[in-house]
């Protein structure tokens, strides 16, 4: 009887897959680590400890309870200005410095990765710092993935938000008070992640204009549910500019 036999075409072909897709794990690993920890948390020394929240395995029950405690408060708070949450990203918090340098911190407090995955550092490991990543997951998340990766969101007013919604008051003046602003400009405000970061390393006062002009607009439009109304409308097509108005 005579043996069938996988045509050499499709052999090459399956084995170009393979190596395709281990550059492609290799590349994630290297370029987006929080990414990769997100999808195998257990391969970076984290665990679950509530669904989607995730520490260092080597905590004891006491420190994990604290952070499930933060995590919750933070939600709360979000809850309070966005209603209730439509985004779900894992919370990855670590508690030394060499875990947020391995998931590619550097030196930040915090980061988020679309509405996927939020990483805290050991000094962003407090509600306002979780509050404003999970903020900034949850307007991605509603914008919609189009909207994300073409930036139309301007990010002065999303960074603005999220510093409202977390009541960040390195940026901001107490609620109660009549006008919030600590600094205030009528200059052009950076509107992409690239020009954002390279302002931000010269003008250290640009979080907290942007905080303020934020506050400003909600102030002027009826408060937290009209930033809920603008990112629907800009979900449903509409530029900045005009959901804005």
């Amino acid at each position: 009887m005579r043996e069938t036999s996988v045509p050499k075409r499709l052999v090459a072909l399956g084995m170009a897959v393979l190596v395709l897709l281990a550059i492609a794990v290799v590349a994630i690993t290297y370029l987006l680590p929080s990414v990769a920890a997100a999808t195998c948390p257990a391969c970076y020394g984290l665990k679950e400890v509530q669904p989607d929240i995730y520490v260092q395995r080597t905590l004891g029950k006491v420190q994990q309870a604290a952070i499930v405690s933060m995590i919750v408060d933070a939600r709360q708070e979000l809850t309070d200005f966005w209603g209730p949450l439509q985004a779900r990203p894992r919370i990855l918090v670590c508690s030394d410095v060499d875990c947020f340098r391995r998931l590619g911190g550097g030196g930040r407090r915090g980061m988020s990765l679309y509405d996927k995955v939020a990483v805290l550092s050991p000094r962003g490991s407090n509600v306002t710092i979780a509050a404003h990543e999970l903020s900034m997951n949850e307007m991605h998340h509603r914008i919609g993935m189009w909207a994300f990766t073409t930036e139309r969101m301007p990010i002065w007013f999303n960074e603005g938000v999220a510093m409202y919604a977390s009541n960040d008051l390195r940026y901001l003046l107490p609620v109660g008070q009549a006008k919030r602003c600590l600094i205030s400009s009528s200059a052009a405000m950076p509107t992409g992640m690239l020009e954002w970061n390279k302002t931000a390393l010269t003008d250290h006062q640009l979080y907290a204009k942007a905080a303020c002009r934020t506050s400003q607009w909600i102030a002027t439009h009826g408060g937290a549910p009209a930033v809920a109304t603008l990112v629907g409308r800009m979900a449903a097509g509409m530029s900045f500019e005009e959901a804005s108005r």
